[in-house]
């Protein structure tokens, strides 16, 4: 048979086809929909209903060995004079792959129900290839019982990377620090979230954000900008002269949520023994990028002091987002991407029986 013929032949049969070929197509998608929407309905039901010691019970735990990081920072705050600071990573297995963004969130040892929200929802990668990954950063506290549990959580679920010094709101800085030393040594990422316990991240909204081929890939630091932002001198966030004596912070992006670069989290990395920490976290992070020539960028999709529970398609991070708001926010993001798909697959359906 002619070569031509062949392919005439070839041709006429996918044309035939193509209806029943698209049809399946669209029949398998619409499957694999539903399983990921069972999946996170069975996720946050399972969390609302379950304490956090029954969502432990149910897991199996897993060996993990303790490793030391490397920092050396002289202590602030509950510290004594002779205290070396010394990270201890709960956990071998945190950062297997190579990630395209890492998530680190700063919590307190006691807010147990905050990371399993996170873990249940916005902090959850259903993807088959890892492209994310959320892992929580924390300190100790005086309450030996919260301590035995956070030990136990970091052993069932492996996303905790704990520090020797005493939660203090001081001492937030520290807590950043050790973060970004932790990331650098012990994970491979193209970008990092810094991120609360107490926001919503739309993380399907970021990683498409991220992968824009007009996002910066190197020197990037964007968040919800802080500009002209005044150095208090008494209450919470007072600085004295001595830790920074001049009137006006350096521009910074606010402490709920902001992206860098790896190689902005690497620059600042040799910054840290130079600049020392200010008790104000994301002040020093503007420090930092001003040490280092980073050029600060604002987004407003990084939506900080939110007065409603209200979810934008184009929020990447909102702050505060906390227990049924946070539950809220994740859900309507996940029907905006179902409803995208859902309406994709209509269009299919709908040439398909065009053609025919």
């Amino acid at each position: 048979m002619p070569v031509g013929s062949l392919i005439r032949m070839t041709f006429r049969f996918l044309k035939k086809s193509l209806p029943f070929l698209l049809t399946c197509v669209a029949f398998l998608l619409t499957v694999r929909i539903w399983r990921v929407w069972n999946d996170i309905s069975q996720n946050v039901n399972y969390l609302a209903t379950t304490s956090p010691d029954e969502q432990s019970q149910s897991r199996t735990l897993r060996t993990h060995a303790i490793s030391d990081l490397y920092t050396t920072h002289e202590p602030t705050v509950q510290h004594d004079q002779d205290h070396i600071h010394r990270t201890k990573l709960l956990s071998t297995a945190i950062c297997p792959n190579s990630l395209f963004l890492l998530i680190l969130v700063s919590t307190n040892v006691g807010n147990v129900d905050r990371r399993h929200l996170i873990r249940k929802t916005w902090g959850a990668d259903f993807s088959i290839k890892t492209k994310w990954k959320s892992v929580f950063l924390l300190g100790k506290n005086n309450n030996d019982e919260e301590m035995r549990s956070a030990k136990k959580e970091s052993e069932i679920y492996g996303d905790m990377v704990q520090a020797d010094y005493h939660e203090h709101f001081w001492n937030m800085s520290y807590k950043v620090a050790m973060g970004f030393e932790w990331s650098v040594k012990y994970c491979t990422f193209n970008y990092l979230l810094k991120s609360d316990d107490d926001v919503f991240v739309n993380t399907f909204g970021l990683m498409d954000f991220l992968s824009k081929y007009t996002t910066p890939k190197i020197m990037f630091y964007t968040g919800n900008i802080m500009i002209g932002s005044v150095v208090m001198r008494n209450g919470r966030y007072a600085v004295s002269p001595e830790e920074y004596n001049e009137t006006i912070y350096k521009p910074y992006c606010s402490g709920g949520g902001y992206v860098l670069s790896r190689d902005v989290v690497e620059k600042f990395l040799s910054y840290f023994d130079v600049l020392k920490p200010l008790k104000i976290d994301d002040a020093y992070i503007g420090l930092l990028a001003d040490r280092a020539g980073v050029k600060v960028t604002h987004n407003k999709d990084f939506r900080m002091y939110e007065d409603k529970c209200e979810y934008k398609e184009t929020t990447l991070v909102q702050h505060p987002a906390r227990g049924d708001c946070a539950i809220k926010l994740y859900n309507k993001m996940i029907e905006g991407i179902l409803g995208f798909w859902a309406t994709s697959l209509l269009k299919l359906v709908v040439r398909v029986l065009d053609t025919e």
